[in-house]
């Protein structure tokens, strides 16, 4: 495998974008173009290897999938791999401005994936008529506008998205799963931390927590981004508003006409992973050339397998296990299944 450091513009032109391009081998005499895909990470500051340096956390499903795609797939069947830093993460920063990735809104999230796209396009070895995008968590979640936006960009259209958990998803609706789990969860712990984790932890509480945050994130002038806790924490109000603005269903039905594969796994504890039946699914995106969707009964949000329960109590520690694994079996098989018959025929 051949990872090289590209770089290209952001949207806006404000700085530079960072990430890695990964590459097979090229065989010698061989003029053969390859498809590519795009990866989109999730929400957070999440760097080109899928890791949160912010946080420390490595969960390394970016680099995995990429060595994955081009290296460990038949060598007439490699896939080339870009993915890269998020705005303010990683060398993807602009001097002086250590609030960029607060004030960053997912508009400019989509608008910075447009541009990746455009990247990999004028690339050489690249066959623009098949880029493929591959969206985790948020990153499956705005992926209809980001076809959208490369349609509007009048580059070729995208050939295939990838949702990983996050199909159909609103941002809202996660979040509201997320607020049940943390609940059931805490119903679950038993003795002293138990009793104790009742008395902080109850639906009012968190509600109310909820609905603090979203007053300050639409205060009066619309702020890119507030600070919470005495400054210590802060929160991207910009990109907050836009996604609750978001008609992701519409954006589904409307923007995805390219081929898709949506997987979410039952163990995942942070989004539903119901809109990946088959009828649900075909419903979604009716538009699609192709739809194809899959429930695997271990699969987490971190794209690993876990044969015990999942809880968000210890999501941090679940994390760093999980990230410390390689990425699920099932999930790569099945991924790599469907790209042998959309991109390559078979």
């Amino acid at each position: 495998m051949n990872v090289k450091e590209v770089s290209f513009p952001s949207a806006d032109g404000t700085l530079q974008m960072y990430g890695d391009l990964s590459l097979p081998e090229q065989q010698e005499q061989s003029s053969d173009l390859l498809p590519a895909i795009v990866i989109v990470n999730g929400s957070g500051p999440i760097d080109r290897n899928g890791d949160v340096p912010q946080m420390k956390l490595k969960l390394n499903t970016s680099n995995q999938f990429a060595k994955h795609m081009t290296e460990e797939r038949p060598r007439d069947r490699a896939i080339a791999v870009l993915s890269y830093d998020k705005r303010g993460v990683g060398k993807s920063k602009k001097k002086g401005d250590k609030n960029l990735f607060y004030r960053t809104g997912m508009m400019d999230i989509v608008l910075d994936a447009v541009e990746a796209v455009r990247y990999v396009f004028a690339h050489p070895r690249i066959d623009k008529s098949k880029i493929v995008l591959m969206g985790h968590s948020e990153g499956a979640i705005i992926m209809p506008i980001i076809c959208r936006e490369v349609k509007k960009a009048g580059l070729t259209d995208i050939f295939g998205c990838i949702f990983y958990a996050g199909f159909g998803e609103t941002l809202e609706k996660a979040l509201e799963l997320q607020r049940e789990t943390i609940l059931a969860d805490v119903q679950m712990e038993k003795g002293v931390k138990g009793f104790i984790l009742r008395s902080a932890v109850t639906e009012d509480k968190l509600v109310k927590q909820y609905e603090s945050l979203m007053k300050k994130v639409h205060a009066e002038g619309d702020p890119d981004f507030i600070s919470m806790q005495c400054g210590l924490v802060k929160q991207p109000a910009k990109w907050w508003r836009e996604h609750m603005a978001y008609d992701v269903e519409g954006a589904l039905k409307e923007y995805i006409t390219c081929h898709c594969l949506a997987i979410t796994g039952q163990k995942d504890v942070q989004v539903h992973n119901e809109q990946c039946s088959p009828e649900k699914a075909a419903a979604l995106v009716p538009l699609a050339a192709s739809v194809e969707s899959h429930r695997p009964i271990n699969l987490t949000h971190s794209l690993r397998s876990s044969d015990g329960s999942e809880s968000l109590l210890n999501i941090k520690s679940n994390f760093v296990r999980m990230g410390k694994l390689p990425l699920d079996a099932e999930l790569l098989s099945i991924t790599d299944d469907w790209c042998d018959r959309r991109l390559f025929g078979l």
